[in-house]
């Protein structure tokens, strides 16, 4: 079953952002890689999903879904009265991204259930695992927002399912092999309604992102 199939509760992640502070200029260095690994899942890389001069902010938050996998970010939390010592020294080396950590009230979910990553509507997204495509799906969130999901069965994990919310025209398909940080999913959608109202609020432009949260498999 795919996260679209799902109640809207476990994907209202619009609704989860709060404004805790100020978003910086830019949460990662855009002189550096263009697409920097930004989180880990266990012990794969994740690559930033949009080019790093076009990410406005790198939020992560819980969900209500239990079945949601930890991320594990990487570089400087700035928010919620926690900063790194190495603040100063975010744009060296591994620590050259900074991070929100957003609480959830009634989520269950750890805070580092799923990510969003802001970034212009139109910016193009690329998929941040090597990997082959298991479902590319148009859906109606809360039945009025048009939407496209897409599925990833990452690389050199099994029984899990990398998922990407917020997107439109889909350029990958079915089966398609992906490679980190190269192969083209799609474009970020323009925020919809109130998705993206909270985080303006950071990013104080319109709010719109790309959503990522990886799941595991149901067992058959």
């Amino acid at each position: 079953m795919s996260l679209a199939d799902r109640s809207s509760a476990q994907v209202d992640e619009g609704r989860l952002l709060v404004a805790d502070a100020a978003s910086p200029a830019s949460p990662v260095d855009a002189k550096g890689p263009q697409h920097p690994v930004f989180a880990r899942l266990d012990g794969l890389n994740l690559s930033l999903p949009v080019l790093a001069g076009d990410a406005t902010i790198i939020a992560y938050h819980p969900l209500g879904d239990e079945r949601t996998v930890a991320l594990t970010p990487i570089g400087s939390q700035i928010n919620g009265g926690v900063v790194s010592r190495s603040i100063g020294r975010v744009f060296s080396g591994e620590s050259s991204t900074r991070y929100y950590i957003l609480k959830g009230s009634g989520r269950s979910a750890a805070d580092t259930a799923s990510v969003d990553v802001g970034a212009p509507a139109d910016a193009p997204i690329t998929s941040p695992v090597s990997g082959v495509v298991t479902g590319v799906k148009e859906y109606r969130l809360y039945g009025k927002y048009d939407d496209i999901q897409i599925d990833i069965r990452p690389k050199g994990i099994s029984g899990v399912t990398l998922s990407l919310l917020f997107v439109k025209d889909p350029v990958v398909t079915i089966g398609q092999t992906l490679d980190e940080g190269k192969t083209q999913l799609g474009k970020v959608r323009a925020a919809q309604g109130d998705l993206g109202e909270r985080l303006a609020t950071l990013t104080h432009d319109s709010g719109s992102h790309v959503h990522i949260q990886v799941t595991r498999d149901l067992l058959e």
